[in-house]
C-alpha cells in the first residue's frame, strides 16, 4: 500500500461563503476569485504532500496532513484576509468548521486526489452550525489543540451540543472572534509548538514512539506522545497509554460532556474492528469507536463502517462478514 493510499487521521477545515447563492452571477465570480486567491496564498507555505484542497463551488475544504495547528492558523488567517478585502471586491463573509478525524485519500474520475470519510463529513456538519465570520471546531480538534498549552485552550469557548439534520449530535467550540477582540491571540499563535516533553527516559526513546505511531495515524503522533509523556512516569506507562484505542480517538479532557456510550454488544464491536482492520489496518479501532458512539443500532453501525471503504465490493463483503448482507 502506498503512503498516500491509506486512511489518515488529519484536520479538515471546511468553509463556504455565507449567502453565496443570493449574489448575482458577476458578484459570485468576483467573490470566488478573491476567495481562491486568499486560499492559495495561505497554502503556498506548504508542500503539495502536506494537504489536499477540494473545491466546493461556494467554498473549499482543506485537509491538512501535517500538525493540527495548520488548520487553526489557516482558518484564522483566511477569516482575517476576507475581512480585510479592499475596495473593488464584493463584500462577503465566510464560515468555517474544523474537525479532527479519519479520511481516506482516493482518486476521483479525473484521477486527482480527493478525500472521503467521517473526518471531512463531520467538518462540514460543524461548519453548518457556524454563522457569518464564525469559526467552530469539533470536540476532537479542541481537545488535541487544548493539550498543547493553557494559552491555546483559552482561545476556545464551548458552544454546547448541537444536532444536525440527521439528528447526529456534536460538541462544538468557537474560536476567539476577530483579531482585534482576541487580546493575546497573536502572542499565543506565535508561540513555538511544544516539543515532546522529556523525562527520565530521554528524548530518543520518545522520538522512537513518535516515529512508530506516525506509521499508523500520521503527524498526530507527536501530539499523542506529548500528552502521554505528561501523564506517565515511565516508558512502560507511556506504551500502555498509547496502546489504548481511545488515545487515538478522544483525548483526555476535564470537559463535563463525555463522548456518548454505546449500547451495542461489545462482541459485535470487536468483530467489526477485526473485519475492518483487514481492509484499512490499525485505524479500524478508531473508526469503530467513533461509530459506536454515534450509531443507534447494529445495522447503522455496519453501514457507517462500510461507508469508510471506497470500493463497493469491499463494502458488501464487509457487511456480509458482519452478518448484515440482507
Amino acid at each position: 500500500m502506498s503512503e498516500r493510499n491509506r486512511t489518515w487521521l488529519c484536520c479538515v477545515a471546511f468553509l463556504d461563503v455565507v449567502g453565496f447563492s443570493k449574489h448575482h452571477l458577476q458578484a459570485q465570480i468576483a467573490i470566488k476569485a478573491h476567495l481562491d486567491a486568499q486560499v492559495q496564498k495561505l497554502l503556498a507555505k506548504y508542500t503539495e504532500n502536506d494537504y489536499i484542497l477540494l473545491d466546493r463551488g461556494d467554498g473549499a475544504a482543506a485537509c491538512f496532513l501535517v500538525e493540527p495547528e495548520a488548520a487553526l492558523y489557516f482558518a484564522l488567517d483566511l477569516r482575517d484576509a476576507v475581512r480585510a478585502q479592499e475596495g473593488g471586491t464584493v463584500p462577503y463573509e465566510v464560515r468555517i468548521g474544523i474537525n479532527l478525524g479519519p479520511v481516506r485519500i482516493v482518486h476521483d474520475v479525473k484521477g486527482e486526489e480527493t478525500t472521503l470519510g467521517e473526518g471531512i463529513n463531520c467538518a462540514a456538519r460543524v461548519m453548518d452550525f457556524a454563522g457569518a465570520g464564525q469559526i467552530l471546531v469539533s470536540r476532537s480538534f479542541y481537545e488535541v489543540i487544548g493539550c498543547l498549552s493553557q494559552e491555546y485552550s483559552e482561545l476556545f469557548q464551548y458552544m454546547g451540543r448541537k444536532a444536525d439534520k440527521h439528528v447526529r449530535e456534536f460538541d462544538v467550540y468557537e474560536v476567539a472572534p476577530a483579531r482585534s477582540e482576541a487580546g493575546n491571540r497573536a502572542a499565543v499563535l506565535n508561540q513555538p509548538v511544544p516539543a515532546v516533553v522529556t523525562g527520565p527516559w530521554g528524548p530518543e526513546a520518545l522520538q522512537d514512539r513518535v516515529d512508530r505511531l506516525s506509521q499508523e495515524i500520521g503527524p498526530m503522533a507527536r501530539i499523542l506522545v506529548h500528552r502521554a509523556a505528561q501523564r506517565a512516569g515511565s516508558l512502560e506507562e507511556i506504551d500502555q497509554i498509547l496502546a489504548a484505542p481511545e488515545i487515538r480517538v478522544t483525548p483526555q479532557s476535564s470537559d463535563t460532556t463525555p463522548a456518548p456510550a454505546s449500547d451495542i454488544d461489545p462482541a459485535l464491536l470487536a468483530r467489526a474492528e477485526q473485519l475492518l482492520s483487514d481492509y484499512i489496518g490499525p485505524i479500524a479501532s478508531l473508526l469503530v469507536r467513533n461509530a459506536a458512539g454515534q450509531a443507534p443500532d447494529p445495522d447503522s453501525l455496519g453501514r457507517m463502517l462500510a461507508a469508510e471503504l471506497a470500493d463497493q465490493t469491499e463494502q458488501q463483503a464487509f457487511l456480509a462478514d458482519l452478518g448484515q448482507d440482507r
